[in-house]
This record gives structure tokens, sequence and C-alpha cells, in this order.
């Protein structure tokens, strides 16, 4: 089968395209709404949640709209960011929910939101999914990805339920009265994901193709937005993994800030990193100095860090990747 693959320039150049013009703060991000170390020591009182019912109208998907739950995130009595939770069923009736980035509330110039960004990434992936694959096929990803998978592109999601260990981030624990919770079995999923997603990706893909029906189609898709959310995957039984991690300023020269960033990464690592922009600043992930752990981890080898771009792991093919940097990347898992 072949894809459309929307390549993103495999430079630098393209890392700093990733988000632009989004207002959301990287630091809001990661403590907030992703769950790494910095979120387990927030006082829970510093986040506020207004909750509100959305309109069903409002979201398009596979999967006709029940209702939509919507939760407003303020820190310091300003808004920070908002989520919507999609209620619906499947064509068999069976009860889903998706966990979805909305239009910003407020004005933001002439360029969305870090939020409707992602949505609209989002929204481009799933209709590429659902053009491209054959309906039995089946997708790996993060939980909440998997939901987002499910209802945009009716694909079905082998995540798409968190368990306890994820409510330990504030926002999560605030959805979860309305978030489906899995299973025992699901629960065990979860736990092989984040093992596999934290491991060497050489003996990560290994497992995968040991575990999976090889007559099934099979799909793995990651996003930039992982890198936040490895606190949870070691609650999960991942492997734990350190990055050296820095925000910038972005300025008019984009030359200049390149330079500073390459310098940045050699100073403070082994040179292999990752560039993401929000609003008017640079979010900078690099492995460490000597960092074999890090780098040949899955999650590494497959996000666009700038080493990783040069060789993907044997036995796995990029079908498609989004703009904005490659923030969003789907590859086909060879099985056989």
């Amino acid at each position: 089968m072949n894809w459309t693959l929307k390549k993103s320039v495999l430079t630098l150049s393209c890392g700093l395209l990733l988000l632009s013009g989004g207002t959301l703060l990287v630091q809001q991000i990661r403590v907030a709404f992703f769950n790494d170390g910095e979120s387990r020591k927030i006082n829970k009182t510093q986040l506020r949640v207004r909750y509100s019912q959305g309109q069903p109208s409002d979201i398009s998907g596979y999967f006709s709209v029940d209702s939509i739950d919507d939760y407003a995130m303020q820190r310091d009595d300003k808004d920070s960011f908002s989520l919507l939770l999609a209620h619906y069923k499947d064509s068999d009736n069976q009860e889903h929910r998706a966990v979805l980035f909305p239009k910003s509330k407020q004005e933001t110039g002439f360029l969305p939101s870090s939020t409707e960004l992602r949505q609209t990434i989002w929204q481009a992936a799933a209709k590429t999914i659902s053009q491209n694959t054959p309906k039995d096929t089946l997708m790996l990803s993060w939980w909440d990805d998997g939901q987002r998978i499910h209802f945009l592109s009716g694909r079905n999601a082998w995540l798409s339920k968190p368990g306890k260990e994820t409510f330990i981030s504030p926002v999560w624990r605030n959805l979860q009265d309305n978030l489906l919770l899995a299973s025992d079995v699901e629960r065990e999923q979860l736990s092989k994901m984040a093992r596999w997603l934290t491991m060497d990706s050489d003996k990560a893909l290994a497992e995968i193709r040991t575990f999976f029906d090889p007559s099934r189609p099979v799909y793995l898709l990651v996003n930039n937005d992982l890198l936040m959310r490895l606190g949870e995957m070691i609650d999960y039984g991942g492997t734990p993994l350190s990055f050296n991690s820095k925000t910038v300023p972005a300025h008019d020269n984009l030359h200049g800030d390149i330079a500073l960033i390459k310098q940045w990464a050699n100073e403070e690592g082994d040179g292999n990193y990752l560039v993401q922009k929000e609003g008017l600043n640079y979010h900078l992930w690099g492995t460490p100095k000597l960092s074999g752990t890090e780098k040949n981890s899955l999650i590494v080898r497959l996000l666009p860090f700038v080493d990783s771009l040069k060789k993907l792991p044997e036995g796995v093919q990029l079908v498609y990747q989004s703009n904005w940097g490659g923030y969003l990347s789907i590859y086909k898992i060879d099985l056989n």
C-alpha cells in the first residue's frame, strides 16, 4: 500500500516550524496537562477547572457524538488551555470516549492556538488513516492518542482507556469520572506499550513482531507530546529515561537560533536533539552524553530527533508525517 507520505524536510528548520504561533506555554503543558515529574510536585489548588457542556454539533468525527464535556483549565486565575471529552458509540453500540483539542476561546491573533493546531494535525492524520488503511487495521499508540485515532478515523486502537496510574496528573484526575477506565487486560496492554516505547528499539520491535498476528496490518503512531508523558509511562512499568530539556526564546535570526541550539545540544548532551516551537519559544529536548538507553529507545528512534532522522530502525516504514516539524508520525510495522 502506498500512502501519500507527507515528509517534513529532515532538517532543524522543519523542527522549528512545529506549532508556530501557539500561545500555550510549554511550562503550563508540562506541569498541568502531562504527567511528567513536575506534575507530581504541583499543588493541586493551583489548577482550577471550569466544566461545562459543549455542543456535539461543533465536533466532527467518524462517529456521531452523543455529548461533549468541556474542561477549561485555569492557572493563577487565567485560562491556560481547554480539553473536550467526546462521548460516542461505535457501530456495535459500545460506549467510547475521546479527548480532543478544541479551538481557542480567546483571541490569538492571526495564528491558531496550540490546542487548535494539534486538533488540525489530528484531523488530517485521521483522514489519511481512513483513506489508506484496511478496516481491520490495528493502530498502536498511547491511550489518549488511541481515542483520537478511533473517533476520528474509525480504525481500531489497541489502547484507548487509562488506568489508575494516569490520574496522578491533576488534569487527568479532573476528567477521571467521565473517562472509561481500563480493565485488567487493558491495564496489561498499557504496561506493554509503556515498556516498548521506552526500551531499546530493536528489542521492542522484536517483541511487537512476536506479540501481534502478522495477518493483520499493524501501525504505530507517535507524536512529540509523548516526551512529556514519560512519567506516566514509568508508572506503567516503562524504563526511566533522562533528557536534557530547555526552553529558549525564538529570534528573528533563524540561522542564529539553529547555531545556538546545536551548541546547546553538543555542550549539554551528545548532539542529538528535537525542537518544538510553542508561541515565541523553542522547547528543546536532547539526549545526554553517553546516552545509549535514551538514544536507542523506541520513542527517540521514531520521533524527529536529528540523529533518528538519519536511519530508521529495521522493520518499520514511515508512511505518514505531519507538517509543523513532523509533530505526528505513523509507521507501518513489518511483522514478518
